[in-house]
């Protein structure tokens, strides 16, 4: 019941959001991707590209074909909507399955379920067919399969544990960061439990076991998923080093670091984000982590590195300018002050009086979490200098004070779905016009047509990208060369056709944004050449 409360609320967000326009383009590429692999000119599986994690694209492919009687599942993207909210309320179901593992009184259970499932960055994201819920997900589900091997020592729930992280890697290469992090946490606990129980060397024998079996399965995800991606597409790690990779998206954007403007103004960010997401983080810490060392507790080191060192990854990749800090890299932080209540509720029964003095204190904390980090967290997200991807909500529920042609989410949509109009009235031939989709999924998708799209996971994209006159193309679609527009493969192959044409098309259309600023060009291709009369004998 609980999953289906979630699922309902977070879809029908997510269903307005869509349906008034309030897209992210990340996750229009994510649906994308699991269109490309079962409803593109060469479906295949490696249409699934490699340069986002693939798993929220999977979990999308089974609804596509689901398209042909609910159009919107493809030309809104609302197959992203139910992978995000299905995930949510899985992981809200997984938060309710900490609380009760935990034995913690009613009102903490229940209280903790609803900060979590509340909070406005989670009910955002829950909505929104973006990774966060799938990322969640699978961290409170390895979170709590530790936490309950902490208590019974099972190697069950060591595997299960591999297993989220690994599924994790699919999800956001952070995973990689809260796995080796819970790995060194069962190595020292295993270590310790073992060594005083028997000996040093049964103490590192079984340090190494466990260990192993929780760090496995997400080394095996990340080497089978770069051999397919060598395989594949000629690039064994492309969320990091191909051309639409992270570093190359960081360096067309200009991201800056600490060595470009010193650290003070990216730890104020940082500060921002923190405090902006949780404002009484420093509270609970500070009461947990004292608990934990009076009581010789060291149970919150599981949550503390699973979500901790996410969130370390987040600030020093920050500081460093290889990551661009956007705020719902913080939304760890939610799960991790929930779950670091609950695992210090005392245990013991019938409890000593410091024992109900701390209990009233966590059920106290608790609710201070619930009431503070509503309002905050949603006065963060409509701050532009803050929630840079989130204060376009105020469009949506003000659009009168707040014209939604001011956000870029809407403008930007409405711009593909106007050019893909003009497209799909064109009657065009099957694979006749080129794009480049890595930025440009919602046209596919919006498309009614979609087969006359020669996309980037077509196998003859190149050879058209190449030949365009000799293979049938009409026209050549070219965002503007500014930004991530730069990595687009048309303007790689040919670095002159936005100002010139390139001498292979004629300008047809400047399709502009609501500030009349060019967005992208289209071109029609130049008929190819006779072939000259064969000589009279």
């Amino acid at each position: 019941m609980l999953f289906l409360v979630g699922f309902i609320g977070y879809g029908a967000l997510g269903y307005y959001l869509f349906k008034v326009g309030h897209i992210n383009p990340d996750a229009t590429s994510r649906t994308g991707n699991a269109g490309y692999t079962v409803m593109s000119r060469y479906p295949h599986l490696g249409a699934v590209g490699f340069v986002w994690n693939p798993l929220p694209s999977f979990a999308q492919i089974p609804l596509m074909p689901l398209s042909h009687w609910w159009p919107e599942l493809k030309t809104l993207g609302l197959t992203g909507v139910i992978q995000s909210a299905a995930f949510m309320a899985g992981a809200v179901v997984l938060m309710r399955r900490i609380a009760l593992d935990a034995n913690v009184s009613a009102l903490l259970r229940w209280t903790g379920i609803l900060a979590f499932a509340l909070n406005p960055m989670i009910a955002l994201y829950g909505a929104n067919g973006m990774s966060e819920a799938a990322f969640l997900f699978v961290l409170l589900w390895a979170c709590r399969r530790l936490l309950q091997w902490r208590r019974t020592h099972g190697a069950l729930d060591l595997f299960w544990a591999g297993t989220a992280f690994g599924l994790g890697y699919l999800v956001r290469y952070e995973a990689l960061i809260a796995a080796a992090a819970a790995t060194v946490v069962v190595m020292v606990y295993s270590f310790r439990r073992h060594q005083r129980l028997t000996s040093w060397r049964s103490g590192v024998q079984h340090s190494w076991h466990d260990g192993v079996v929780v760090a496995f399965p997400v080394i095996a995800a990340f080497a089978l998923w770069a051999l397919a991606g060598w395989l594949l597409d000629a690039s064994l790690l492309a969320q990091f080093t191909s051309q639409y990779g992270n570093s190359a998206q960081i360096e067309a954007s200009g991201v800056v670091g600490a060595d470009d403007v010193g650290f003070i103004p990216l730890l104020k960010v940082i500060a921002q984000s923190v405090f902006g997401i949780q404002p009484l983080v420093a509270v609970v810490l500070i009461a947990v982590v004292v608990a934990a060392f009076l009581r010789r507790r060291s149970i919150p080191a599981i949550p503390l590195a699973i979500f901790g060192s996410v969130l370390t990854f987040q600030c020093v990749a920050i500081l460093l300018g290889s990551t661009f800090g956007w705020f719902r890299f913080f939304i760890v932080l939610v799960p991790m002050m929930v779950v670091l209540l609950l695992v210090a509720w005392p245990e013991s029964e019938p409890p000593s009086r410091p024992e109900k003095y701390w209990r009233v204190g966590l059920s106290g904390l608790m609710i201070g979490v619930l009431l503070t980090s509503l309002p905050v967290t949603w006065k963060s997200m409509l701050d532009p200098s803050i929630g840079k991807e989130e204060f376009g909500l105020r469009s949506v529920f003000w659009p009168e004070q707040y014209p939604r042609d001011q956000f870029w989410f809407f403008w930007s949509g409405e711009v593909a779905e106007n050019t893909v109009r003009w497209f799909d009235n064109q009657n065009l031939p099957t694979g006749s016009v080129v794009i480049d989709t890595f930025g440009l999924a919602r046209m596919w998708l919006a498309s009614e047509r979609p087969d006359q799209f020669v996309v980037r996971s077509d196998y003859d994209f190149f050879d058209k990208l190449n030949n365009p006159a000799e293979t049938g193309v009409k026209y050549i679609l070219v965002p503007r060369p500014m930004g991530l527009g730069k990595l687009d493969a048309v303007n790689i192959r040919y670095p002159t056709l936005w100002n010139t044409g390139a001498g292979i098309g004629t300008l047809v259309m400047t399709v502009t944004g609501p500030t009349g600023g060019p967005q992208f060009r289209i071109f029609r291709i130049h008929d190819r050449p006779a072939d000259p009369p064969l000589p009279t004998p």
